[in-house]
């Protein structure tokens, strides 16, 4: 055997890194990726479990307390004493904790036999539902409050005896719920990571898409047949990969308690088969949209593994913080399906729910097909592998002008880039800045960080700062539509927001204080150039700069806006106001694609801020809370009137030469 020359291995090594890290996908995606996404997954799977746990807090526990002995009345007059954590229920009885109508019961348990000396004569017992948060928490709120009755020093006058009333079924399926569900989406995504790649990049990598696409068959079939291609795949995998865990859940459930028999439900553990199908559909269609744009295998595996911890970062989330699945968890994409699997292990699936849920995510995955069709149905899809190629055009459009300037545009990738960078400035020192100091770290955040940011790239990229922002004197028309825009949309965002996911009181007292302290130390002037014109000129610089231009030279413009839109909400790190910041980047993209300029957008980002902050100061900010449910639906459609002969006027105002 000749032996190893560690000149020559060094020598193969250096090559392979050079070639590696030369491809600046892969060193975003292996640096630059992580360091925004576990920061971001860190930071609102925090908030969502601190809400949910903050709610369970401030909830107080449904307790009923059946008897008339002294003692039970000692216990009655100790509970109301905390109203905060009691809510003392006249009567009630054990069905009554399986319905959910109540969440403990204390009663006086029967002695097996007559007390003798030393034990104590009562024996009180709190019955409860281990498989319901709520009674476990009423549970152990009843019994520290048992625990004080007897003064220290004192002989126990009572036992306490805890009765769970879930049934061996039921605790079976409890114990399924917390680890099936979750790793069935994420077998589910998996299962269609890599057949999606193959059916895309995989086929224009082995040189068959020319030929497959020259066949006589409609794009749009062809489309359809490779997504429920795919879909069947991963929907498989899902299948399999529920058998597996099933099965080795009882196995290690048998190996860590033989004598303890727990039942496992099979009919609701068959029952989360049906939020396979549509995850499985909703997976494939987004992975082949997202792997058409890819020029071979290795960059489809760049774009899609964001998208694939995007949506796994909301199932995550929807698992670990608990949350129950009413509202807006119906249709968050993610969520929902893992949430429904949850209730459905639980056998508390209803059909609304249901319907929701698995309409919600079919729906999502027929627009990921639109989105696709769209691309497979444009000839510019060969040209795929052409830089200067604009996915923003519409077909008919003429291709953008060949030449130094189109070479010179930004980028998808460089796009991404600066998000990036802007994400990872703003958490790691940003950030601590405005902790210290508000105003000033808001300052130094936004001229000196993001539009700063901007300015760097634009004179590192040879250009124009104007050029690249777009910074062009728009209209009259878009000036007037983006007013009212502005000027109007604040209302309906902030009454939807209201409605599907209604903020804390105590989070909207916080950031009022923040932004307009009550003590009259910021005057109202201040206030507005601060958190009004300063993030109009600097946010706008960044996100209806370089990122919605960049993002639009791959994406269709109305993927570009909605994109542009969840990176802005995304980037103010607040679950909170991630929907009501993500609709109002959205329309604020949607303004600046239209005008062809960011002026109007500057200007409506800046009303919309500025008349929040002067509602603030007047203590009126709130008064939309306070009318009731007729009148906030009259208020909320006049301002979706005005929204819309904001967006028709700045429609009617764009000019015929593209961006």
């Amino acid at each position: 055997m000749r032996s190893l020359r560690t000149s020559r291995v060094l020598l193969t090594l250096g090559k392979e890194l050079r070639e590696t890290l030369r491809d600046r996908r892969t060193v975003a995606v292996m640096v630059l990726f992580p360091l925004v996404v576990y920061p971001l997954l860190s930071l609102l799977a925090t908030q969502a479990i601190a809400t949910r746990e903050r709610k369970q807090d401030e909830r107080p526990s449904q307790v009923a307390i059946v008897g008339g002995e002294p003692l039970l009345d000692e216990v009655r007059v100790r509970l109301r004493g905390e109203p905060k954590l009691f809510q003392i229920v006249d009567a009630g009885k054990p069905t009554d904790i399986d319905t959910g109508s109540l969440d403990a019961l204390v009663q006086v348990r029967p002695a097996s036999a007559a007390p003798t000396a030393g034990t104590p004569p009562l024996h009180l017992e709190i019955a409860y539902d281990t498989t319901r948060d709520e009674s476990r928490k009423a549970e152990e709120r009843v019994a520290e409050v048992l625990d004080h009755l007897a003064p220290p020093g004192c002989l126990t006058r009572f036992d306490v005896a805890r009765r769970d009333l879930a049934s061996g079924t039921k605790l079976g399926g409890y114990v399924m719920s917390k680890a099936l569900p979750l790793m069935l989406v994420l077998m589910v995504l998996l299962g269609a990571f890599y057949p999606a790649i193959d059916v895309t990049a995989g086929e224009r990598e082995r040189g068959t898409l020319e030929t497959i696409l020259s066949s006589p068959i409609d794009r749009r079939d062809l489309l359809l047949g490779k997504v429920l291609a795919v879909t069947l795949l991963a929907a498989t995998t899902g299948l399999l990969n529920l058998a597996s865990m099933s099965l080795t859940l009882v196995q290690v459930m048998r190996i860590a308690a033989p004598a303890a028999a727990l039942p496992i439900p099979w009919t609701r553990a068959a029952a989360t088969i049906l939020v396979i199908l549509p995850s499985a559909f909703f997976a494939a269609a987004l992975f082949v949209a997202v792997g058409s744009l890819a020029r071979g295998f290795k960059e489809a595996q760049n774009l899609l593994m964001p998208v694939y911890f995007t949506v796994l970062l909301p199932t995550t989330v929807g698992t670990l913080g608990e949350f129950p699945l009413t509202g807006i968890a119906c249709v968050v994409p993610g969520m929902n399906v893992t949430l429904l699997a949850r209730e459905l292990a639980l056998g508390r699936g209803h059909l609304g729910v249901v319907l929701a849920v698995v309409g919600s995510t079919l729906v999502y995955g027929l627009l990921a097909v639109a989105l696709a069709a769209r691309l497979y149905d444009s000839e510019r899809f060969l040209n795929i592998g052409d830089p200067r190629q604009a996915w923003s055009a519409k077909p008919g459009d003429r291709p953008a002008a060949e030449g130094p300037k189109s070479d010179a545009a930004t980028s998808a990738g460089e796009a991404m880039f600066l998000f990036a960078i802007a994400y990872l400035l703003l958490y790691f020192v940003l950030l601590p800045l405005q902790q210290k100091n508000l105003v000033r770290g808001l300052l130094i955040s936004q001229w000196g960080g993001l539009l700063a940011l901007v300015a760097l790239y634009a004179r590192a990229r040879g250009r124009r700062l104007a050029d690249v922002l777009a910074l062009r004197w728009p209209s009259a028309r878009a000036v007037l539509g983006a007013t009212m825009m502005g000027g109007s949309a604040w209302i309906a965002v902030g009454l939807l927001s209201q409605w599907l996911v209604p903020v804390p009181p105590e989070v909207i007292e916080k950031l009022q204080r923040a932004l307009v302290p009550t003590d009259g130390s910021r005057s109202l002037w201040v206030i507005l150039f601060v958190t009004a014109l300063t993030p109009a000129v600097c946010e706008e610089a960044l996100f209806r700069g370089p990122i919605l231009r960049g993002l639009s030279s791959r994406l269709p413009a109305g993927a570009a806006i909605v994109v542009t839109g969840l990176l802005f909400g995304l980037f103010h790190m607040d679950l909170w106001r991630l929907l009501p910041t993500a609709l109002l980047g959205m329309m604020l993209s949607w303004i600046a694609w239209q005008s062809e300029s960011i002026v109007p957008a500057m200007l409506a980002h800046g009303l919309n801020n500025g008349l929040l902050l002067v509602l603030a100061s007047r203590h009126l900010d709130q008064s939309l809370d306070n009318l009731g449910k007729p009148a906030q639906g009259a208020v909320f459609i006049g301002s979706l009137v005005l929204v819309a002969a904001g967006a028709a006027l700045a429609r009617s105002a764009r000019p015929r030469a593209r961006m």
